[in-house]
Order: C-alpha cells, then structure tokens, then sequence
C-alpha cells in the first residue's frame, strides 16, 4: 500500500482538524446557505398578515413553493391546496438533503431525520384509537424521514386494530417499545417511549470527536429541555399531578434533576413560574409569560421558547461552518417556516385576528 508522503500527510491532519468528521461538509453547507437565502424574512411575514388565504396561495405560487403548489393545483385549493403544498416541498427539501450528504453527516443526518417517522407513528396510533379512515391518516402522514411513504401506506392498509400496526412495525426499533404497553395500551405512555427512543438513539449516532460534534450534541440536550419544557408548561397549566407529569419527562436533558423536581412539584402554575425564574431561559419568554394571566393562552410562551431554541442553533452554526450544526440550522428553520404559514393560512380561513396569528408565529 502507497504511503502518504509528509506534506500528504500534513494536509490530511489539517482538513481533520476543520471539518468535524467524514463527510462532504464543504458541498452540503455550501448547498444549505443557498437554500437558507430563500427562507421568508419578517418583512414578508408582514406582507402575508394582511393577506387572504388565496392571496397567500398565489404569492407562495410565485417562490420557492411553486412547484408543489403547480402539481398540486388541479387536487385541492385554498387551505388544503396550502398545506399539502407546504407538506410536500419540506419532505423533498429534508430528503434532498439527506440525499447529498455522505460519510458521518449522512448518518448523523439520518438519524435527526428520524423525528419524521416518530411523527408519523404517533399519527397512526392515534388515527387507529381514534377510528380515523385510513384515507384521512396517509394524507397527514410526512415523507421526510427514514422510512419511505410505501412504509407508512402499507402499515396503515394492513392495521386494523391496534395490535396489526404493533405486529406490522416487527423488523423496527418501535416494535419492541409498543409492544410492551399491551394489552394496557395508553396513547401518551406510547408517545413519550418513542421521543424518548429517538433522543437516545440520535445522541449514541453523534460521535463526540470533534469540537463541533460535541456542540450538535449538547444541543440535542438542550432540545430534550425544550421538549420537557413545553411538557410542564401544558400540564402545570392544567394542574395535572405531579406523579402523572414526572413519568412524562423525557431523560438526558441538561436540567438537573433536583431542578426537574421543583418545576414538577410546584403546588400550582404560579409557583411553577416561581421556580422558571431560576433558569437562565427565564429572561428570554418573561415578556411572554405576563400575557398568559391576560390572554388564557400559552401559545405565545411556547413560541417564544421555540424561538430561544433556534436563536441557539443558528449561534452554534456561525462557530462551526463546516459542520452538520448549518445543516441543522436550516432544516429547523425550514420546518418551523412551514409551521408559520400552516398558521398563517390557516388562521386566515378561521377569521382570526392578525395580532392573533401574528403571536402564534415563530420568528426570529
């Protein structure tokens, strides 16, 4: 075998020194800014605010969503014809993605991508408990992660109870976790097995063997804390017990447990944002969380911790741009871009006020 000469040698040390592990990361970052660039600034959020929902139809008819709305056009129209349209242009972009990446940034992009298919069988099982036609399930079903459509398709068509879809799911890691909660089957211990799944599963895929590996992780952290955030935020709202909320809890956050333990066991809501304002994450949604008393809402508390969240992504990947954290930047932005016009569209065929949508936004 060849030997690499000194200066081979020098280079090679050199470029594993810049880029944080095996993977084309030059190409997919480079990719990704030109993809970030076409993401809606707030001006244009603005603009869309005093739109209706055709309006809104066309001027995405007239961006980066042109194709999905163009194919889609002959099949649905207002909302619908926005949302599937939306739906499919963030499936092919994640899968587009995934499909140009290489080496670790493709596993570790796999992995991420994951948080599709969990949606998915979330979906599912409540469609199966709920006795949703199958038709109804497949067309809220997203083609962004691991497994293909035909999976999904296949799984619902062949499940008629709920222990069809367990036996269906037999050659993947989701079979064993639904499997032991028969015959007592309880929808949300189901939900929180499988997000607890995935954050396992995605942080044993991240190897910590660079600088920048080791931020993505910390940030996967950092999500889990999100996650049971907005957990304790909906159940201390709603006075649920303090037993019940702790076996919600997602393991491997950054909250340390005698922290997890105050929030959880505050004898109601205010002493629950008693205990918040201990945390650093506290000045970031104070502002949100003195509208709660006056508007008998969270949403504009959750959005605001969504929003710190991306903040912290988007800070990680400016240190890092050679790394899969740009990668992560864009696909979260991409996902809650989505979400934003989801609300947009939607709350405009609600007739809800604009200062109402306008709060359930997440813009940075």
């Amino acid at each position: 075998m060849p030997q690499n000469s000194p200066n081979e040698t020098n280079i090679t040390d050199m470029v594993r020194k810049i880029l944080p592990s095996m993977g084309n990361y030059p190409y997919v970052t480079a990719r990704v800014r030109a993809k970030r660039a076409l993401l809606l600034t707030w001006d244009t959020y603005a603009k869309l605010l005093v739109m209706d929902v055709n309006e809104i139809t066309r001027f995405l008819g007239e961006s980066q969503y042109k194709k999905e709305i163009t194919e889609l056009g002959l099949l649905y129209t207002g909302f619908e014809l926005t949302e599937h349209a939306l739906n499919k242009n963030r499936d092919s972009t994640y899968q587009q993605i995934l499909k140009f990446s290489e080496g670790d940034l493709h596993d570790m992009l796999a992995a991420y991508l994951e948080r599709e298919d969990v949606l998915n069988l979330k979906t599912i099982l409540r469609g199966i408990l709920n006795h949703i036609p199958a038709e109804e399930i497949l067309q809220t079903l997203r083609a962004g992660g691991r497994y293909p459509p035909d999976f999904w398709k296949h799984l619902i068509d062949d499940s008629k109870t709920l222990e069809d879809a367990i036996t269906h799911l037999k050659d993947t890691p989701y079979h064993e976790i639904l499997e032991d909660l028969l015959p007592d089957f309880q929808l949300a211990t189901a939900e929180i097995r499988l997000d607890a799944y995935y954050y396992a599963m995605l942080l044993t895929t991240i190897r910590p063997n660079s600088e920048a590996n080791r931020s993505f992780h910390n940030y996967i952290h950092s999500e889990i804390d999100l996650v049971n955030l907005k957990t304790l935020f909906l159940t201390k709202y709603e006075n649920v017990e303090p037993k019940v909320i702790r076996d919600m809890i997602i393991p491997d956050g950054t909250l340390p447990e005698k922290t997890l333990t105050r929030l959880i066991d505050a004898p109601d809501f205010t002493h629950f944002l008693a205990e918040l304002q201990r945390l650093p994450v506290y000045d970031s949604i104070r502002t949100d969380i003195e509208t709660i008393e006056k508007t008998g809402s969270l949403a504009p508390t959750i959005r605001a911790l969504e929003k710190d969240h991306l903040l912290t992504a988007t800070k990680s990947s400016y240190l890092h741009p050679l790394s899969i954290l740009p990668v992560i930047d864009y696909l979260t932005r991409k996902r809650i871009e989505v979400q934003n016009l989801r609300i947009l569209a939607r709350g405009k065929e609600k007739g809800l006020p604009q200062d109402t949508i306008r709060g359930l936004l997440v813009v940075p």
